[in-house]
């Protein structure tokens, strides 16, 4: 990165900063008005511009005494790391999360997504405020509180912000493993996103603390052909044949398996459900073995998703700009998601088969498989311990994850990885991720940020001040 680019992007980010400092009376805590100047930086992804980001974080680490690195694979897409130095007792814990965020539209929007507008003073509007610029700064104030304190650390704790999350990581938490190893030298447990919560009148009865997540394998459908006019009818060109290819795939009929970790995940849910559905939750292992799609029948279309490998067909396209004309090349785009015990490989021999068309070419874009769920001791012990504590009456358990994170790669290097979501968060606002109107309230952001302080005080086996 020039040293003109990187200046007037700071100094983009000293702006926001200042804009985000305390204010007069009734201003917004300080982790708040840290997490809207965060929110304000468009790190949309594409194009990514995660060293907006990246500045703006080193200079709170800065303003701390705290030295970070950042490292950009290619311009413009930034990671950040900052390091605690501890005992080396135990192997260090890594607090993660991703600076780019999925694009927003205005259209749709209560509030402009990159403005970070509070709604009555409470109601916090912003692509990336659960997705997951909140976690970050929550995960910043956890880290920034370790460093004030002085203590004796039993571990190092390493503060990782990565690019590229939502475009499958490439330039993210993997290039870091390739290109600076150092970064995530002598980590054995991380804090990241992914899990849930589920909140009722104010009230947070159940936290899932993801173990364990789907795979993922993106596809590419390609076809050619001679092109034409279209009042020629083409049964066989391009984009019908894409368009039978993705129908086939979308329609493959996937079996229905219970995996390990939903079935304790559906058990412990039924702690906090009515009566009958308690009762079919608990039995949901011999349902399934008696009557598999009859299970799928039963449960929330979000369990479903976990049954199951999935398929969706995401994106359809042509190199032709007339309605009039056939197409000379046709392409489909196609997001699958499978089982911890599916194998991509497995899955891309079915889906050949199932296309039964040599002249439609099936690449793959993205191949992740589902890793092992990583085991409920250590961390997941603290997020339990302290989860409970401060949300009296709640359930706690693991997850199975639906969707696709970086906790995936840091497993399949041997570490153990934890997705949290540490604040109360109703239906309503979680609705937003991905969508419009992401959104959090203010005040139980807040309180998150305690809960995070907790968890990584406690994590990190903060001793007496002053032994370091």
């Amino acid at each position: 990165m020039c040293r003109t680019r990187a200046s007037l992007l700071l100094a983009a980010s000293l702006a926001l900063l200042g804009a985000g400092g305390a204010a007069g009376a009734g201003a917004q805590p300080a982790a708040v008005e840290r997490l809207r100047a965060y929110l304000r930086l468009d790190t949309s992804n594409p194009p990514g511009n995660e060293i907006r980001g990246a500045l703006y974080l080193k200079q709170l680490l800065a303003k701390e005494g705290v030295e970070a690195e950042i490292f950009e694979p290619e311009p413009g897409r930034a990671n950040l790391y900052a390091r605690l130095r501890g005992t080396g007792r135990e192997q260090a814990l890594l607090l993660h999360h991703h600076i780019d965020v999925v694009p927003a539209s205005p259209a749709g929007w209560k509030r402009p997504p990159f403005a970070a507008d509070l709604f009555n003073d409470n109601l916090l509007y912003g692509r990336g405020v659960l997705d997951t610029k909140g976690l970050g700064i929550a995960q910043l104030e956890a880290f920034l509180a370790l460093k004030r304190s002085g203590r004796s650390l039993s571990r190092d704790v390493v503060f990782l912000a990565t690019a590229d999350e939502e475009r499958g990581g490439r330039l993210g938490v993997a290039a870091v493993f390739e290109k600076r190893p150092g970064w995530v030298a002598g980590v054995g447990e991380v804090l990241g996103e992914g899990g849930d919560v589920e909140t009722i009148v104010d009230r947070a009865r159940w936290f899932g603390i993801e173990v364990q997540q789907k795979g993922a394998l993106w596809l590419r459908l390609e076809a050619g052909g001679a092109g034409g006019h279209a009042a020629s009818a083409d049964e066989s060109g391009p984009a019908v044949r894409v368009a039978r290819a993705a129908a086939r795939l979308a329609a493959m009929p996937r079996p229905v398996r219970l995996e390990p970790v939903l079935e304790r995940q559906l058990v412990a849910l039924a702690r906090v459900r009515p009566p009958g559905q308690a009762a079919s939750l608990r039995r949901i292992a011999a349902d399934v073995a008696r009557d598999p799609e009859g299970v799928l029948r039963q449960v929330t279309p979000w369990q479903k998703l976990l049954f199951s490998d999935t398929v969706s067909v995401t994106r359809l396209g042509t190199d032709s700009e007339a309605v009039n004309a056939h197409p000379r090349v046709a392409w489909a785009e196609v997001d699958v998601r499978l089982l911890p015990s599916t194998s991509p490989e497995a899955f891309l021999a079915d889906a050949v088969r199932a296309i039964d068309d040599p002249r439609v070419s099936v690449t793959t874009l993205l191949s992740a498989k589902g890793e092992a769920a990583s085991p409920e001791q250590g961390l997941y012990t603290v997020l339990r311990r302290v989860l409970q504590s401060r949300f009296p009456g709640a359930v706690i358990a693991p997850v199975l994850g639906p969707g696709l994170s970086e906790n995936r790669v840091f497993r399949s290097r041997g570490i153990r990885a934890y997705g949290a979501l540490p604040f109360r968060v109703n239906y309503y606002d979680a609705a937003g991720i991905h969508g419009v109107n992401e959104r959090m309230r203010a005040d139980w952001f807040a309180e998150g940020v305690e809960t995070v302080t907790r968890i990584v005080r406690e994590a990190a086996g903060a001793g007496q001040k002053g032994m370091r």
